[in-house]
């Protein structure tokens, strides 16, 4: 179940990056006002990005749960596991670094975590989601 929620996330984070980084043209064509619609829309669609940011980071931490009880018996490297979320983690602090600061560089950020979560769902595999469902129960 954590999978397609990664994935969907991962991808509503892409596109909602794009939509910033057009905005954020736009906006910059009118001269940079601060009222307006133009203005407006550029900071509904931070909100958005930092919403969906949130999202996967709470998503990402709930995974890291120690429960001994469940690792009797793990398939998947743990450490690897916890090594790829911080990386995860760590991208996500960039993508809302870049939020705030430099919106021009958001879509081949955003697009590069979603490639980020695509290769830890293919690594982690349907070993992992097993697992993980397991542990929602």
């Amino acid at each position: 179940m954590l999978q397609p929620l990664l994935l969907n996330l991962a991808r509503d984070l892409e596109w909602l990056g794009c939509e910033l980084e057009y905005q954020g043209k736009k906006h910059a064509h009118e001269g940079f006002p601060e009222a307006g619609t133009s203005w407006e829309e550029f900071i509904r669609k931070r909100q958005g990005v930092l919403a969906t940011l949130e999202k996967l980071e709470r998503e990402l931490k709930s995974s890291i749960k120690y429960n001994p009880t469940t690792l009797v018996g793990v398939a998947y490297p743990l450490g690897e596991r916890l090594d790829a979320i911080a990386i995860l983690i760590e991208a996500l602090a960039d993508i809302r670094s870049a939020t705030i600061t430099a919106v021009q560089d958001l879509p081949s950020k955003v697009r590069g975590f979603t490639q980020l979560i695509t290769m830890y769902l293919n690594i982690l595999g349907p070993q992992g989601s097993e697992k993980q469902s397991g542990t929602s129960r």
